[in-house]
């Protein structure tokens, strides 16, 4: 055998060592944070992902936001030439053709929609105007309450059945109706990006707009992600209640988000459709767990206006669905499937069961 063979013979034994050294170490190499935050939605986001490559994880959140942003601007309604500004600016004259995603959230509007009995309503643009509480808008409502004869007058335009669906194209009959997505659009949107972020092979982060989350996986160490529930006492950040989570969802609708006082009375931004004032209960807030954070961001919602006894037994009969519910009477209620796994951070808080 001639030398120049052995020569030949050893690089590809060499280059095969230094390709095994080369998988081993990445292998074992300790994945890395990688982070951004951006405004979107109207809201705070952050996605933070780990990554053996933060070239490639940036390039993942990257998309990610882009995916977010797109989702935005169909389905805005302060950006002019997005679909729902343009269903609204049509209502009574002319259908409009929309994207995917906008045709996919009205779907999910209408199906929850029949699913709460109302208590969920994509219809309430009017109503929302009035309160000023749409979160693309502004984090308060304003200093003026709403009139009485203002509020029965928009109540009378929140039919959804006023909206036609042909295809990709929608029509408001109603020329007074007018479709608002910020209650489940963040929703649709991290669940977006969420699926971004794992179809280029991120399998640990969390993605999190305005308090909409969803966990990917486990965290880099093999341990649960922990999350906690917020105190809703006003200037308070203590955490409540803890619980582990693996790839799910967690959405809280609570009434000290967003609010003004007048008399002594606190107003906040869940806005009741049967009365179209804010849900007025016994509850706090609602946090719910689920497989989609689209669900999460609905259902929370949602049970908040049913109120507790009614809104406990419809996450009850949910696939996928957990719930907890605090009372403004410092009490806490949760749903059969989780209420073992919650852990209590405040003892002037009490877990019933």
């Amino acid at each position: 055998m001639s030398n120049k063979t052995l020569i030949t013979k050893a690089k590809i034994v060499l280059l095969v060592i230094f390709l095994i050294l080369g998988l081993t170490i990445y292998r074992f190499q300790k994945p890395q944070l990688v982070q951004e935050n951006q405004f979107v939605l109207g809201t705070f986001g952050q996605i933070h992902l780990y990554t053996k490559s933060p070239k490639s994880g940036n390039k993942a959140i990257n998309q990610a936001y882009q995916r977010i942003r797109e989702i935005e601007n169909s389905m805005s309604i302060i950006i002019s030439d997005s679909d729902i500004y343009q269903l609204n600016e049509n209502a009574g004259i002319k259908p409009i053709k929309v994207t995917q995603d906008t045709l996919n959230v009205i779907h999910k509007g209408l199906e929850y929609y029949e699913l709460t009995k109302g208590a969920f309503n994509i219809g309430l643009g009017k109503i929302s105007k009035l309160w000023g509480v749409n979160i693309e808008t502004d984090n308060k409502i304003p200093p003026a309450i709403p009139k009485e004869e203002e509020i029965l007058d928009a109540k009378k335009h929140i039919d959804l059945y006023q909206l036609e669906i042909n295809n990709n194209e929608l029509f408001i009959k109603d020329p007074k109706m007018s479709i608002d997505l910020g209650g489940i659009a963040k929703g649709y949107a991290v669940d977006e990006a969420v699926r971004t972020l794992e179809d280029l092979g991120i399998k640990s982060g969390f993605v999190n707009l305005g308090g909409d989350i969803f966990v990917l996986g486990s965290k880099p160490d093999g341990t649960a992600w922990q999350m906690g529930i917020q105190s809703p006492e006003l200037g308070s950040s203590n955490v409540i209640v803890k619980i582990q989570l693996r790839n799910s969802s967690i959405v809280t609708s609570g009434d000290y988000q967003r609010y003004i006082e007048k008399d002594n009375k606190r107003y906040h931004h869940i806005i009741d459709p049967s009365t179209g004032y804010p849900a007025e209960n016994e509850l706090t807030s609602v946090t719910i767990i689920s497989d989609t954070t689209i669900k999460g961001d609905s259902y929370s919602t949602a049970a908040f206006v049913m109120g507790l006894e009614k809104g406990l037994d419809f996450i009850e009969n949910l696939e996928n669905t957990e719930g907890i519910f605090l009372t403004k009477d410092k009490r806490i209620y949760a749903s059969s499937g989780i209420r073992d796994e919650i852990e209590l951070m405040d003892k002037e808080y009490k877990l019933f069961k």
